[in-house]
């Protein structure tokens, strides 16, 4: 079988057709940035698709890094806030203990307050999330202190004010690491703090110095505790940082990657795109001309 006659002229028009589009592949490419059908071969299939998956893959990790760092940092924040008051709650004690000026009263109306601001404070919520409540985060991690009943000297620290569970929030920072919130509202520091501010929230004149003296041997002891939850939160918020610059390196260098592999840049499209039009503008100059000189040569023979 052979090849159709083509004559110079429809040969010069479907090279024309073609060019044309070609300069609109490529007009397409250089707005969407995308992958070329034109631009050679990949090599290697497999390793292209499963470069981009690992690269979706640690994007999704890095979003979920941002989330979670910035929820790490709200936890922080209101340990923060609950060392503080521990600390004011010894210095409260020891001036009501050393200073016949100062007045039980004003301890425990202080004392109702913060317990109040304790309720606030650990039943914030994050993204719509109690984090206080361990992975019950749809729960309010605590009941009204304010309202819990007086508790005497003798009277153990209790949880009975914990509405959450006894696991940590937990996420993938990336294919091997898992990392934890570590601080919960039953934590050992806070429940003191919330059993030494309950002592001080009503204090019967027959038993105030021993009241007094638990109540600031709980409250040092409540600091000194959630000094170390606050460690491992900072630890564990640290080990997070560390994944998230991992990743973007990773991120990096997979991407560099696949533009070998076969990405093209915009400005590589661009490139292609002029150097179509080029040859396009040229093909219909050639196109023309040969017109031209079919026109002039029919014209010498009339």
């Amino acid at each position: 079988m052979t090849a159709p006659y083509l004559s110079p002229l429809r040969y010069t028009q479907l090279t024309a057709l073609q060019n044309e589009r070609d300069y609109q592949n490529f007009s397409a490419e250089m707005t969407s940035g995308g992958i070329s059908s034109g631009y050679g071969d990949i090599q290697n299939v497999s390793q292209f698709i499963n470069q981009e998956l690992i690269l979706h893959s640690i994007q999704n990790y890095q979003e979920s890094a941002t989330l979670n760092k910035e929820r790490m940092s709200f936890v922080s924040n209101q340990m923060g806030t609950l060392r503080d008051i521990a600390v004011e709650l010894q210095t409260r004690v020891s001036l009501l203990r050393s200073s016949p000026l100062a007045k039980p009263q004003e301890l425990m109306t202080w004392a109702h307050d913060k317990l109040d601001q304790l309720t606030s404070l650990l039943n914030g919520r994050f993204d719509g999330k109690y984090l206080m409540s361990g992975t019950a985060t749809n729960i309010a991690a605590v009941v009204d202190l304010g309202a819990l009943p007086a508790v005497g000297t003798s009277d153990p620290v209790d949880l009975a004010y914990y509405q959450g569970n006894t696991q940590n929030i937990a996420f993938r920072a990336d294919d091997h690491t898992v990392v934890e919130t570590p601080v919960r509202a039953d934590d050992t520091g806070i429940s003191e703090l919330i059993f030494a501010l309950r002592l001080c929230a009503n204090i019967p004149s027959s038993d105030m110095d021993e009241r007094l003296a638990r109540a600031n041997d709980l409250a040092l002891q409540a600091h000194e505790d959630m000094v170390v939850t606050n460690s491992k939160l900072d630890s564990n918020l640290n080990i997070l940082l560390n994944i998230q610059d991992e990743l973007l390196e990773l991120e990096q260098s997979l991407t560099e990657n696949i533009k070998e592999i076969g990405y093209r840049t915009q400005a590589q499209v661009l490139q292609d795109y002029m150097q179509s039009k080029s040859q396009l503008e040229l093909t219909r100059f050639v196109t023309t001309s040969q017109l031209n000189s079919i026109k002039d040569l029919i014209t010498q023979m009339k």
